[in-house]
């Protein structure tokens, strides 16, 4: 049989040892069923109304996983421990991505659990089509939770509610992020705690039950464990989008536009002499892409067209004079100045659209 490496807080008490390993076993499963949940919603598209997401049965299935995770964190682990442990691995929690990740799911459980408000999903990703949508649930962010969770907070003066702690772990590295990242990020630290707690594929040190079944993705999606989260991925992904200039012949910038007070430009990008595809960008990567012998040019108000190029105090500038300088035409019919904002916004918010937009793919 494959041995397993030490964890970092071994479980030695063969009971709780006997009760993590069916905990992880069940947390494994329940990673599972939320996966597929995913994809085996009522998510519909409407004619009159746009896409309709469905994430209840989601959030039915994250709820022994919550369970799961909360028995792991203190009965299976932090229980099991003797004092001067015990106290390093709370230690390790207020410090380490993952551990946060399993504190801050405690406000989640206590929720559900304690309180009588719904923990409602967030889902602004649906891929799929004819055959089938599956939904892209996201953990809604802290200021957009229930008051009755917000507010239910222990004190040494009030002995109900989750720790203060618990509440900023949840603002901090919960809200916003994917559901099923998170569940894999509080496996993985378990699985650094005690790796023999998991359940492995016979004669083999791989992981049960791990990577996750494949579907039809839209760009990165963690399927297992040992696997970087979006987030690391997405980091590495814009650094090298930013790092090699779009594809094309060059870009005609149009407009000259705003959102939250950051000033951005846009235009197409010409692949070609019949096609051209629309592009947000900041002026730092404007000016990096014209180093490395990008064109760029601007479509003036008056309807002619200069180079754009880089001024000895390192800002743009087209024919000598400043580029935020320069008067622009307002998007008049579509795409209007709220879809190029639209786009702006997923430009800067996500780097895999913001690949997409630069190389194509």
């Amino acid at each position: 049989m494959a041995q397993t490496q030490a964890g970092l807080f071994p479980v030695a008490d063969p009971d709780r040892h006997a009760k993590g390993r069916q905990k992880m076993h069940g947390l494994a499963l329940y990673i599972n069923h939320v996966w597929e949940a995913a994809a085996s919603t009522d998510t519909t598209l409407c004619r009159d109304h746009g896409m309709e997401a469905d994430s209840e049965r989601i959030a039915l299935e994250i709820a022994p996983a919550l369970a799961a995770i909360r028995t792991l964190d203190l009965e299976v682990i932090r229980n099991s421990q003797q004092p001067a442990d015990g106290r390093r691995y709370l230690d390790l929690q207020k410090t380490d991505p993952q551990g946060q990740v399993v504190h801050g799911l405690l406000l989640a459980r206590n929720a559900d659990i304690h309180l009588p408000a719904t923990l409602d999903l967030h889902v602004d990703r649906v891929v799929g089509g004819r055959a089938g949508y599956r939904v892209v649930p996201s953990w809604q962010p802290y200021d957009k939770l229930p008051n009755a969770v917000r507010s239910s907070v222990r004190t040494p003066t009030r002995k109900v509610g989750t720790s203060q702690s618990a509440h900023d772990a949840y603002r901090d590295v919960i809200g916003g992020q994917l559901v099923i990242e998170t569940l894999l990020d509080a496996f993985a630290f378990f699985l650094r705690c005690d790796p023999s707690l998991a359940q492995r594929v016979p004669g083999s040190s791989e992981l049960a039950y791990f990577p996750l079944p494949a579907y039809a993705g839209h760009d990165y999606e963690r399927s297992h464990p040992d696997q970087p989260n979006r987030a690391v991925v997405g980091a590495d992904v814009r650094r090298i989008a930013v790092q090699t200039p779009p594809t094309g012949r060059g870009r005609e910038i149009s407009y000259r536009l705003t959102d939250g007070g950051t000033a951005f430009y846009c235009g197409y990008t010409v692949q070609s002499s019949v096609l051209r595809s629309a592009f947000t960008e900041a002026a730092p990567e404007i000016a990096r892409d014209i180093l490395a012998g990008y064109q760029y040019v601007v479509v003036a108000a008056d309807g002619t067209r200069h180079v754009v190029s880089i001024g000895a105090d390192g800002h743009l500038i087209a024919d000598g004079a400043a580029l935020d300088g320069c008067s622009f035409n307002e998007p008049t019919g579509e795409p209007s100045a709220e879809t190029w904002r639209g786009w702006w916004q997923l430009t800067s918010g996500d780097p895999f659209y913001h690949r997409t937009q630069r190389q194509g793919h």
